[in-house]
């Protein structure tokens, strides 16, 4: 017993210790406690809310004063703790203006306790004669409804209370009824006589108006029905009921037709009035419904119009059609007997007299025997102070200016008198002058326009009432609140009441509400979604124009010339492709007035000046005129000294557009791209290669110019420049097949008169055409030609060349331009293998440096330049007319290494090279020596597949070329599976395993070889019968109709991979080895205190053992069987460099980064400390799609690959993999901006240094709802083992998880299985691992409900098998723990940080720049 009752003893001791405190488990403090903001939630209420909840969870000594323990004392940690927690309670329930006023640096939660009180105690007096007055003067009449009456009532009686000054419920009662319209009497004065408890009273007023309501079931004229519901109370919101009205209007809205109004309140009449009212016989221009809270059509401006137009449409037109006609209701009699006043009964008599309806309206509309109302209301559309009232009168004259007052309906009252009166202020009286008399007016009306006009006041409204302020000096005079439908001149408010209203502009809610525009400002205030006095936003906000700031529109031309050459538009185009005349360039000129232009091909932008020169000669001599103007672009070739120096000397002004406003430039620009599609049409239809572009855009330009336009009222631009009609008989079809005589340059007269040409234009100086001779190469100009316009020489190629190039926008910056070799067997005439018109291969790069190690052949036809050489300026060789028609092959270029052989594009070109037939010869002896296959004759009804040669650079870590690498592979998409296919898949091994394996070897000091395998798919036994085409440029000349059939696998079948893994596999089984379960790559020889692990992934190998003897050993084994090479101790393993130091390894893959920077053309970008901006999210629909895909989606895997060594890109690149298949724009530039943190922290790598724990340790963390499309969570982990980070992972939840702890407890799922599975492998490795793994986890929630199994039927809807991880915890193999947010390391797995804590994760995940070598160092 005393053993039991210890252990109890000791277990409860331990309960104790870890259990927490219950004010942990307050998840969302706002489901328990309102928001405290002192008009929907009073101080008293809140108090008392907030006292319940702190009482509920045991903590309220820390806001009523009890002094906290002393600092040495051990609870005060967990005091201190508590509090922070009470504290953010309270600041949770602030509302902003609360809140800003409350917080400090450093309080308790006493302190801010306190404070609140002294907000809202400290002016008791004050606030208590304010709420007073208020209680004393509410009424039923003021308030929208008969629940918001009761309701505003207690809350008043509640908020006195606080302040000291109590309301019993008798004098609640009391005051309840007197507020009570007369439709209340009786039940008034049986409140009155009995005085029941508050509940009670205000149950009897709700059923007194479900009474009335039901009483009211007729249909009324709404002429009559002013008069006849009279007394209805103004807050009803009665509607007649009509055609176009439901049934059910009073069910759908609000309970707020509480009875019939006073009879002494007519506000619902009062703007009859106005002469510009609408009334029954006026039906209002305000249509029945609208998707907009205007009545108009939404305006938005368009963009300039491209072409002249003859005057502007209207903008703005009316939403709907004709003006909206309601339907008129027909009066039924009235039915039920009135239990209000008198004048319901005298109404429904008066509704049968003989009148007539205009003037029955009309008498309703302007008699009336109620009391008259003594409040003035303020009315902007009279034009005259109005009063019923001769009492209000001083100086009261029978006598008026004004005879009678037009009403609403069209109607006119005499007028009896008028007088002056006064208004009290706050600061003094206002005047009203000639105010006007009829006892049968309504109310006292107050002229808006008159009123401010003699006090020299404005008035400014607002949803809440209305200010008076002195106009000279904007000095406040005095406001006045109204809380029904009008403006009442009511008593005016104290400077504190009013203070906030005042002092609230329009510029503090356009910060509040996040910036937004004009439009969204004035849609809130205009529909009174906020409180501001001024509606409209006239000041700049700074914030706005500096991260908002917009390209202004621009507007039509005025520009006008009435003179040739009074404005010359110039601009220049890069070509990607050099013409064969070596042009890059060229430069395009518009006259204004004509629209006629001129180009000119330039070889280099530094001639544009010398071509602009003779321009203006030739202007100057041809049409004796001189250039006025000159529209160009900042580009440095126009904006420079000589330029400038040039245009002053000839009188000339230059205008050049606004940097990166191309817009301004835009007659220049619309002309490039007009000849650019004459240019791609040209081209293709011809199917002429690209390097013709420059023959295309002269006879594009020529037939622009002779070409009528619309802009020029169908006349052409030659018509008008030089005053004569061109003619078209001339012209014939762009590279078509053509003749021209040749019979004065035949060498002797048995010689063909004419050889095979090309079409390819008009030449300028010539009155002929320009031909191309296939069989040459030369241009012949000549007049007789004959044409055949129905065949074209180039369409021979089986591809068509691709001119995209000339497409707008311009092309991807790593646009590819194969043009296709010429066939062997074709007898349409082609360039032969030694013109200068051959096809070629050329890689464009965009602002990248022209090719510069090609030679190229010239001749008198066509001339090729030497790219620039723009590293060394003006470096290049100049171009003589004796040297253009040399034919040898002249190599302009020299450099101080070897070049490197380009990659071939077919195994043609790589026999006529010595480096790449080398390494084909290799690799065919290679295959021959293994048997690879037998030459057969070919079987009949058998696939035959085809194989082809692939060349490839093969570098070193530090990027020395290695070897020149050629590859027979196999053409693997033509097998069949089940024909000459079966299974084929191939295991590789996992990048934690490779991980995991160094980071054992490097604490137990074990020599690490790295082996290659030479032709490693030779290797593979073929179980299956496979024929395959002889190899091309190795047939055997004396079988060349044989086939090989394959003995061994080859690189591109299909089953190549798993016949050598196979192969591999049992070898190494004779020898020892044992597969691993856990990875199949990975082999394990154990025998005695003799320990290797090989790692197989295709045909590289890592191998590692306890000693050199046994290393050496096994690579002698191996090299036995199969064709090895020792590379030595690790360095270089799958594209990741491995460095020795001192301290253990170093992993990187800098050298495939830069590869990655330079295919997206961002070797030169500006680098950014963090891969994700702070609260950035992608969504799947933002942005338009890129333009090319197959780019992103090349960046994207690249970046997938590099994140085997850097886990700092592992979100960011699982962020932009998500959309690969349908990349958009933002995608785009949130992968540059990885791309950019890429290139500053190109040296990173991972380091793997001895350790002498073997604990595995994990951090996980999830991103809760982080998805904007899905609302899916991202989860991510780190494991580590010992001090090496060894896995890692950041990917998004399958499913959608309703909490942020089914969130996190998903995420912890996903950790321990990876967990569980890494010591699964360490165990097989040899390593076991005694200790738990600890799973560190920032969710106190998600630490709950992995421990308590109570905890789990809150979680019934997780996924059953989410809840192993109690299990493993239960079992000891797995502790999941609480860790604080600022040591969550795998915080950086789910979203983006900030930088200090970006760079303060990374450096905990054994992340660091490479350390430069010393001299000596290995």
């Amino acid at each position: 017993m005393g053993d039991i009752s210890g252990a109890t003893a000791e277990s409860s001791k331990s309960d104790q210790t870890t259990r927490l405190h219950p004010a942990y488990t307050v998840t969302n403090i706002h489901q328990k406690v309102r928001t405290l903001d002192g008009v929907k939630v009073s101080h008293s209420s809140w108090v008392l809310l907030f006292n319940i909840h702190v009482t509920a969870f045991r903590v309220s000594d820390h806001i009523d004063g009890t002094k906290p323990p002393l600092a040495t004392d051990e609870s005060y940690k967990e005091w201190k703790e508590v509090d922070a927690l009470v504290l953010q309670w309270i600041y949770a329930t602030l509302s902003d203006d609360l809140f800003a006023r409350v917080l400090r640096p450093v309080s308790t939660a006493r302190e801010a306790w306190v404070r609140i009180e002294n907000i809202f105690l400290n002016n008791k007096g004050a606030r208590a004669a304010a709420l007073e007055a208020e209680f004393q003067n509410i009424t039923l009449q003021s308030m929208p409804s008969l629940e918001a009456y009761c309701q505003r009532i207690k809350e008043l009686s509640d908020q006195l209370g606080t302040l000291d000054a109590p309301v019993s419920d008798q004098w609640m009662v009391l005051k309840l009824v007197r507020g009570l319209p007369p439709e209340y009497d009786v039940v008034g004065s049986l409140l009155n006589q009995q005085l029941p408890t508050w509940e009670e009273a205000c149950n009897s007023l709700y059923q007194e108006r479900q009474r009335q309501i039901a009483r009211q079931a007729v249909i009324i004229d709404p002429a009559v029905a002013a008069v006849v519901d009279s007394s209805k109370s103004q807050h009803q919101n009665y509607r007649p009921k009509t055609a176009h009205s439901s049934s059910n209007n009073n069910q759908n809205r609000r309970p707020n037709n509480s009875g019939r109004r006073p009879s002494g309140s007519r506000s619902n009449q009062s703007n009859q009035q106005r002469s510009t009212e609408p009334t029954a016989k006026q039906p209002s221009a305000r249509p029945p419904a609208s998707p907009y809270p205007f009545y108009g059509f939404p305006y938005w401006a368009p963009p300039p119009c491209p072409f002249p137009t003859q005057g502007s449409y209207p903008t703005q037109g009316s939403w709907f059609g004709p003006p909206w006609q309601p339907h008129q209701p027909t009066v039924q009699p009235h039915q039920q007997q009135s239990t209000g006043s008198s004048n319901n009964a005298q109404a429904h008599l008066t509704q049968y007299d003989a009148m007539q309806p205009t003037q029955l309206a009309a008498a309703f509309q302007a008699l009336t025997t109620d009391p008259v109302d003594d409040q003035w209301y303020m009315d902007t559309g009279a034009s005259s102070h109005i009063t019923p009232d001769q009492g209000k009168l001083s100086n009261l004259s029978p006598f008026s200016s004004i005879a009678s007052v037009l009403v609403g309906n069209g109607t006119r009252i005499p007028v009896l008198g008028s007088g002056h009166t006064t208004l009290p202020t706050s600061t003094g009286s206002l005047n009203l002058e000639n105010v006007l008399y009829n006892p049968t007016f309504i109310k006292n009306l107050v002229s808006v326009r008159k009123f401010a006009t003699d006090n020299f006041v404005s008035v400014e409204f607002d949803p809440f009432g209305f200010s008076i302020k002195n106009f000279r000096d904007g000095m406040h005079l005095s406001r006045h609140n109204s809380s029904s439908q009008l403006y009442p001149f009511t008593t005016p408010e104290s400077a504190s009441a009013s203070a906030y209203v005042i002092t609230t502009p329009t510029q503090f809610w356009h910060e509040r509400l996040g910036h937004p525009g004009r439009p969204v400002m004035d849609f809130l205030c205009s529909n009174k979604l906020i409180a501001c006095n001024k509606p409209t936003l006239d000041l700049v906000c700074h914030a706005c124009q500096l991260a908002k700031s917009k390209r202004l529109p621009f507007n039509d031309s005025i520009t006008t010339t009435s003179l040739p050459f009074s404005i010359v538009h110039c601009d220049l185009w890069t070509s990607p492709i050099p013409s064969t005349a070596g042009y890059k360039y060229y430069m395009v000129l518009v006259d204004d007035f004509t629209n006629y232009t001129w180009v000119y091909p330039l070889k280099f932008k530094s001639e544009t000046f010398a071509r602009f020169a003779h321009f203006h000669r030739f202007v100057k001599t041809q049409f004796n005129l001189l250039i006025k103007t000159f529209q160009c672009d900042m580009g440095g070739e126009f904006n420079n000294h000589t330029f400038q120096k040039f245009a002053s000397t000839n009188g000339m002004e230059s205008r050049f557009s606004c940097p990166h406003t191309s817009q301004q430039n835009g007659k220049s620009e619309r002309m490039i791209r007009r000849l650019n599609e004459i240019m791609l049409t040209l081209l293709t239809r011809a199917s002429l290669p690209s390097k013709f572009w420059v023959e295309a855009l002269h006879t594009a330009c020529y037939l622009h110019n002779i070409l009528p336009s619309k802009t020029l009222h169908n006349l052409t631009p030659t018509t008008i420049l030089y005053r004569q009609k061109p003619s078209y008989d001339h012209l014939r079809v762009f590279g078509c097949a053509c003749y021209p005589n040749t019979t004065a340059t035949r060498p002797h007269k048995l010689a063909l008169r004419s050889t095979p040409c090309v079409f390819l234009g008009y030449p300028a100086n010539y009155r002929g055409y320009r031909c191309l001779d296939l069989s040459s190469g030369k241009i012949i100009f000549s007049r007789h030609v004959v044409f055949d316009e129905i065949r074209f020489p180039f369409h021979s190629s089986n591809t068509t060349p691709d001119h995209s190039f000339l497409d707008d926008p311009p092309p991807n910056p790593h646009f590819t331009h194969n043009f296709p070799p010429k066939p062997s067997t074709d007898t349409t005439p082609t360039p032969p293998p030694d013109s200068p018109f051959q096809f070629y291969e050329h890689t464009y790069q965009r602002r990248s440096k022209p090719p510069t190690s090609q030679p190229t052949t010239t001749t008198s036809a066509a001339r090729t330049i030497p790219p620039t050489n723009t590293a060394t300026g003006s470096s290049h060789p100049m171009l003589t007319r004796s040297r253009s028609s040399q034919t040898t092959n002249v190599n302009l270029h020299t450099e101080s290494k070897p070049s490197l052989s380009p990659l071939p594009i077919s195994h043609l070109k790589a026999l006529n090279d010595p480096n790449w037939k080398g390494a084909m010869a290799n690799e065919y002896k290679a295959l021959l020596e293994a048997k690879t296959w037998d030459l057969v004759p070919r079987p009949p009804n058998v696939p035959v597949i085809r194989c082809l040669w692939l060349f490839k650079h093969k570098f070193n870590s530090d990027g020395v070329l290695e070897r020149y690498k050629a590859r027979l592979v196999a053409n693997g998409k033509s097998q069949t599976v089940g024909v000459d296919c079966d299974e084929t898949f191939s295991p590789v091994v996992k990048p934690t395993t490779i991980r995991t394996v160094l980071s054992l070897a490097v604490s137990r000091s074990w020599p690490m070889h790295q082996l290659d395998v030479q032709n490693a798919f030779l290797h593979g036994d073929l179980n299956e019968t496979v024929y395959m085409h002889q190899p091309p440029g190795f047939k055997d000349p004396a079988k060349p109709d044989f086939v090989c059939r394959l003995n061994r696998s080859l690189y591109g079948l299909k089953q190549a991979p798993r016949a050598w893994y196979q192969r591999f596999a049992n070898f190494l089984v004779t020898c020892g080895f044992k597969s691993s379960i856990c990875d199949t790559s990975l082999f394990i020889y154990k025998k005695g205190t003799h320990m290797a692990y090989l790692l197989l992934y295709v045909d590289d190998i890592i191998l590692t053992a306890s000693s050199s003897d046994l290393l050496q050993q096994i690579i002698k084994s191996l090299s036995a069987e199969f064709a090895m090479k020792d590379l030595g101790n690790l360095n270089h393993f799958l594209g990741i460099k491995v460095d020795h130091e001192q301290k253990g390894l170093f992993l990187s893959q800098s050298s495939f980064a830069e590869s990655i920077l330079k295919r997206a053309n961002m070797l030169n970008c500006k680098p950014v400390s963090t891969p994700v901006e702070i609260g950035s999210k992608l969504s799947a629909s933002s942005g338009a799609p890129v333009v090319d895909g197959t780019h992103y989606r090349s960046l994207a895997g690249a970046l997938q690959y590099l994140t085997i060594t850097r886990p700092d890109l592992s979100y960011a690149v699982q962020q932009v993999c998500l959309f690969m298949h349908d990349p958009r724009e933002p995608h785009f530039q949130f992968l540059k901006r990885i791309l950019r943190y890429v290139k500053g922290t190109i040296s990173y790598g991972l380091s793997i240094t001895p350790s002498p724990s073997d604990r595995l340790v994990a951090y996980s963390d999830a991103d809760w709802g982080g998805c904007p499309d899905t609302r899916r969570s991202t989860s991510g982990f780190c494991v580590f083992l010992g001090h090496n980070l060894i896995s890692w992972s950041s990917k998004r939840q399958p499913t959608i998880s309703r909490s942020s702890a089914e969130a996190e407890y998903r995420g912890v799922a996903n950790t321990v299985a990876e967990t569980s599975w890494i010591r699964n492998l360490l165990l097989e490795l040899g390593l076991h691992t005694r200790q738990a793994t600890v799973v560190y986890c920032d969710n106190i929630s998600t630490v709950y409900l992995s421990q308590n199994p109570v905890q789990h039927q809150r979680t019934k809807h997780v996924e059953m098998d989410i809840h192993f991880v109690r299990e493993k915890v239960q079992v000891g193999d797995v502790r999941v723990l609480h860790v604080p947010a600022e040591y969550q390391y795998a915080d950086i797995f789910t979203k983006g940080l900030a930088k200090h804590l970006f760079t303060t994760f990374r450096s905990s995940l054994c992340l660091r720049p490479a350390t430069a070598q010393t001299t000596g160092a290995c």
